[in-house]
Protein backbone atom coordinates (compact mmCIF):
# COMPACT_ATOMS: atom_id res chain seq x y z
CA UNK A 1 0.00 0.00 0.00
CA UNK A 2 2.86 2.36 0.79
CA UNK A 3 4.30 1.87 -2.71
CA UNK A 4 0.92 2.59 -4.30
CA UNK A 5 0.56 5.87 -2.40
CA UNK A 6 4.07 6.89 -3.47
CA UNK A 7 3.16 6.17 -7.10
CA UNK A 8 -0.05 8.20 -6.81
CA UNK A 9 1.78 11.14 -5.20
CA UNK A 10 4.49 11.14 -7.89
CA UNK A 11 1.84 10.93 -10.60
CA UNK A 12 -0.06 13.93 -9.24
CA UNK A 13 3.16 15.92 -8.99
CA UNK A 14 4.05 15.12 -12.61
CA UNK A 15 0.56 16.05 -13.83
CA UNK A 16 0.68 19.41 -12.05
CA UNK A 17 4.25 20.49 -12.79
CA UNK A 18 5.28 18.81 -16.05
CA UNK A 19 2.11 19.32 -18.09
CA UNK A 20 1.99 23.09 -17.60
CA UNK A 21 -1.39 24.76 -17.16
CA UNK A 22 -2.94 28.22 -17.34
CA UNK A 23 -5.50 27.67 -14.57
CA UNK A 24 -4.73 26.03 -11.22
CA UNK A 25 -6.85 25.68 -8.07
CA UNK A 26 -6.12 28.73 -5.93
CA UNK A 27 -5.04 28.23 -2.32
CA UNK A 28 -6.58 31.39 -0.90
CA UNK A 29 -7.27 31.30 2.83
CA UNK A 30 -10.80 30.48 4.06
CA UNK A 31 -10.83 33.09 6.84
CA UNK A 32 -14.06 32.31 8.76
CA UNK A 33 -14.29 35.86 10.12
CA UNK A 34 -16.17 35.75 13.43
CA UNK A 35 -16.64 39.39 14.44
CA UNK A 36 -15.89 43.00 13.59
CA UNK A 37 -12.17 43.93 13.44
CA UNK A 38 -11.04 40.32 13.08
CA UNK A 39 -7.82 40.29 11.03
CA UNK A 40 -6.40 37.15 9.47
CA UNK A 41 -3.07 37.08 7.59
CA UNK A 42 -2.02 33.96 5.70
CA UNK A 43 1.26 33.44 3.81
CA UNK A 44 2.76 30.29 2.33
CA UNK A 45 3.50 28.11 -0.69
CA UNK A 46 1.66 25.58 -2.85
CA UNK A 47 2.45 22.30 -4.61
CA UNK A 48 2.11 24.14 -7.90
CA UNK A 49 5.27 26.21 -7.33
CA UNK A 50 4.07 29.59 -6.08
CA UNK A 51 4.16 31.94 -3.11
CA UNK A 52 0.77 33.09 -1.82
CA UNK A 53 -0.64 35.64 0.62
CA UNK A 54 -4.17 36.36 1.87
CA UNK A 55 -5.44 39.26 4.00
CA UNK A 56 -8.97 39.09 5.46
CA UNK A 57 -10.71 41.60 7.72
CA UNK A 58 -14.09 42.03 9.41
CA UNK A 59 -15.18 45.54 8.41
CA UNK A 60 -18.47 45.47 10.35
CA UNK A 61 -20.50 42.97 12.35
CA UNK A 62 -21.67 41.45 9.06
CA UNK A 63 -19.32 42.54 6.25
CA UNK A 64 -15.79 41.29 5.56
CA UNK A 65 -13.17 41.99 2.89
CA UNK A 66 -10.40 39.81 1.48
CA UNK A 67 -7.38 40.25 -0.80
CA UNK A 68 -5.41 37.31 -2.22
CA UNK A 69 -2.36 37.23 -4.48
CA UNK A 70 0.32 34.89 -5.78
CA UNK A 71 3.46 34.73 -7.91
CA UNK A 72 4.80 31.47 -9.25
CA UNK A 73 6.19 29.29 -12.01
CA UNK A 74 5.12 29.53 -15.68
CA UNK A 75 4.99 33.33 -15.36
CA UNK A 76 2.01 32.97 -13.04
CA UNK A 77 0.68 36.13 -11.43
CA UNK A 78 -2.72 36.58 -9.87
CA UNK A 79 -4.50 39.15 -7.66
CA UNK A 80 -8.09 39.19 -6.46
CA UNK A 81 -10.30 41.17 -4.11
CA UNK A 82 -13.66 40.30 -2.59
CA UNK A 83 -16.32 41.57 -0.20
CA UNK A 84 -18.63 39.29 1.69
CA UNK A 85 -21.16 38.63 4.42
CA UNK A 86 -20.39 36.43 7.41
CA UNK A 87 -22.28 35.09 10.41
CA UNK A 88 -21.11 33.24 13.48
CA UNK A 89 -23.50 30.47 14.46
CA UNK A 90 -23.72 28.28 17.55
CA UNK A 91 -20.83 26.03 18.59
CA UNK A 92 -18.23 28.27 16.88
CA UNK A 93 -19.59 27.52 13.42
CA UNK A 94 -19.15 30.27 10.80
CA UNK A 95 -20.61 30.73 7.33
CA UNK A 96 -19.42 33.25 4.74
CA UNK A 97 -20.46 34.40 1.29
CA UNK A 98 -18.07 36.44 -0.90
CA UNK A 99 -18.25 38.02 -4.33
CA UNK A 100 -15.16 39.31 -6.07
CA UNK A 101 -12.97 39.92 -9.10
CA UNK A 102 -9.51 38.66 -10.03
CA UNK A 103 -6.82 39.41 -12.63
CA UNK A 104 -4.18 36.89 -13.66
CA UNK A 105 -1.51 35.88 -16.15
CA UNK A 106 -0.04 32.49 -16.95
CA UNK A 107 1.55 30.33 -19.63
CA UNK A 108 1.66 26.66 -20.61
CA UNK A 109 4.14 24.65 -22.66
CA UNK A 110 3.35 21.89 -25.15
CA UNK A 111 6.26 19.47 -25.68
CA UNK A 112 4.63 17.84 -28.70
CA UNK A 113 4.75 20.86 -31.02
CA UNK A 114 6.74 22.39 -29.13
CA UNK A 115 5.06 25.67 -28.30
CA UNK A 116 3.69 28.03 -25.67
CA UNK A 117 0.27 29.37 -24.75
CA UNK A 118 0.09 32.75 -23.02
CA UNK A 119 -2.98 34.13 -21.31
CA UNK A 120 -4.23 37.17 -19.47
CA UNK A 121 -7.53 36.46 -17.75
CA UNK A 122 -10.24 37.92 -15.54
CA UNK A 123 -12.34 35.98 -13.06
CA UNK A 124 -15.75 37.09 -11.76
CA UNK A 125 -16.61 34.82 -8.84
CA UNK A 126 -18.67 34.01 -5.77
CA UNK A 127 -17.47 31.85 -2.90
CA UNK A 128 -19.31 30.11 -0.06
CA UNK A 129 -17.34 29.06 3.05
CA UNK A 130 -18.47 27.03 6.03
CA UNK A 131 -16.49 25.74 8.98
CA UNK A 132 -15.68 25.72 12.67
CA UNK A 133 -13.18 27.92 14.52
CA UNK A 134 -11.21 27.31 17.69
CA UNK A 135 -12.05 23.66 18.28
CA UNK A 136 -10.75 22.05 21.47
CA UNK A 137 -7.92 20.12 19.83
CA UNK A 138 -4.95 22.39 18.98
CA UNK A 139 -7.25 25.42 18.57
CA UNK A 140 -8.19 23.87 15.24
CA UNK A 141 -10.16 25.63 12.51
CA UNK A 142 -11.51 23.50 9.68
CA UNK A 143 -14.09 23.61 6.93
CA UNK A 144 -14.87 23.82 3.25
CA UNK A 145 -15.06 26.48 0.56
CA UNK A 146 -16.63 26.35 -2.90
CA UNK A 147 -15.93 29.00 -5.53
CA UNK A 148 -17.81 29.38 -8.81
CA UNK A 149 -17.28 32.00 -11.46
CA UNK A 150 -16.95 33.12 -15.04
CA UNK A 151 -13.41 33.00 -16.47
CA UNK A 152 -12.66 35.38 -19.33
CA UNK A 153 -9.28 34.51 -20.85
CA UNK A 154 -7.41 36.14 -23.74
CA UNK A 155 -4.93 33.65 -25.18
CA UNK A 156 -2.03 33.85 -27.64
CA UNK A 157 -1.13 30.55 -29.34
CA UNK A 158 2.62 30.44 -30.06
CA UNK A 159 2.67 26.98 -31.67
CA UNK A 160 0.79 25.41 -28.74
CA UNK A 161 -2.29 24.00 -30.51
CA UNK A 162 -0.97 24.29 -34.09
CA UNK A 163 2.30 25.02 -35.87
CA UNK A 164 2.67 28.58 -37.15
CA UNK A 165 6.45 28.77 -37.41
CA UNK A 166 7.72 32.21 -36.48
CA UNK A 167 4.27 33.80 -36.64
CA UNK A 168 2.08 35.69 -36.85
CA UNK A 169 0.48 33.99 -33.86
CA UNK A 170 -3.30 33.87 -33.45
CA UNK A 171 -5.10 35.18 -30.38
CA UNK A 172 -8.60 34.42 -29.22
CA UNK A 173 -10.95 34.81 -26.27
CA UNK A 174 -12.32 32.02 -24.13
CA UNK A 175 -15.32 32.16 -21.82
CA UNK A 176 -15.63 29.39 -19.26
CA UNK A 177 -17.57 28.43 -16.15
CA UNK A 178 -15.23 27.59 -13.25
CA UNK A 179 -15.83 25.49 -10.14
CA UNK A 180 -13.22 25.23 -7.36
CA UNK A 181 -14.02 23.14 -4.26
CA UNK A 182 -11.57 23.08 -1.35
CA UNK A 183 -10.93 21.78 2.15
CA UNK A 184 -8.71 23.25 4.86
CA UNK A 185 -7.52 22.66 8.42
CA UNK A 186 -5.59 25.09 10.64
CA UNK A 187 -4.02 24.05 13.94
CA UNK A 188 -1.47 25.37 16.41
CA UNK A 189 -1.64 28.18 18.93
CA UNK A 190 -4.45 30.57 19.74
CA UNK A 191 -3.22 33.07 17.13
CA UNK A 192 -0.50 31.47 15.00
CA UNK A 193 -1.44 28.27 13.17
CA UNK A 194 -0.25 25.97 10.43
CA UNK A 195 -2.73 25.96 7.55
CA UNK A 196 -3.17 23.00 5.18
CA UNK A 197 -5.37 23.56 2.09
CA UNK A 198 -6.44 21.10 -0.62
CA UNK A 199 -8.29 22.27 -3.72
CA UNK A 200 -9.56 21.16 -7.10
CA UNK A 201 -10.66 22.90 -10.30
CA UNK A 202 -13.06 22.11 -13.13
CA UNK A 203 -14.20 24.28 -16.04
CA UNK A 204 -16.83 24.13 -18.71
CA UNK A 205 -15.61 25.98 -21.79
CA UNK A 206 -18.28 27.89 -23.73
CA UNK A 207 -16.09 29.00 -26.68
CA UNK A 208 -13.28 27.50 -28.82
CA UNK A 209 -13.99 24.05 -27.43
CA UNK A 210 -11.61 22.48 -29.94
CA UNK A 211 -8.78 24.30 -28.12
CA UNK A 212 -9.08 23.22 -24.51
CA UNK A 213 -7.75 25.62 -21.90
CA UNK A 214 -5.02 23.82 -19.88
CA UNK A 215 -6.39 23.34 -16.36
CA UNK A 216 -4.81 21.51 -13.44
CA UNK A 217 -7.38 19.50 -11.43
CA UNK A 218 -5.54 19.52 -8.07
CA UNK A 219 -3.40 21.67 -5.80
CA UNK A 220 -2.19 21.69 -2.18
CA UNK A 221 -1.17 24.71 -0.11
CA UNK A 222 0.78 25.01 3.14
CA UNK A 223 1.00 28.29 5.02
CA UNK A 224 1.32 30.10 8.33
CA UNK A 225 -1.85 31.81 9.50
CA UNK A 226 -2.04 34.61 12.09
CA UNK A 227 -5.29 35.90 13.56
CA UNK A 228 -6.13 38.72 15.95
CA UNK A 229 -8.87 41.23 16.67
CA UNK A 230 -7.41 44.70 16.13
CA UNK A 231 -9.86 46.50 18.44
CA UNK A 232 -9.21 44.08 21.31
CA UNK A 233 -5.47 44.29 20.70
CA UNK A 234 -5.62 48.08 20.88
CA UNK A 235 -7.67 47.91 24.09
CA UNK A 236 -5.19 45.49 25.68
CA UNK A 237 -2.28 47.77 24.80
CA UNK A 238 -4.03 50.75 26.39
CA UNK A 239 -4.68 48.75 29.56
CA UNK A 240 -1.01 47.73 29.74
CA UNK A 241 0.13 51.35 29.48
CA UNK A 242 -2.37 52.43 32.14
Amino acid sequence: MKIKWEIIAKGLLLIIIVSGCIVYPQTADVPLISEKNDLRVDAGISLVPSATATFSYGLTNKVAAQVFGLVGSDERRYLEGAFGLYKKLQKNLVREFYAGFGLGHGSAYNDANPGDLYSNYQLYFTRVNFGKVNARFAHMDYGIGIRTGILNSYLTDRNYFNRYGDGPFPSYRNYSFLVEPGLFARFGGERLKLNLKVGGAWIYQFTNRDKRLPVSPFNVGLSLNYQLNTSKEKSNNLNIHD
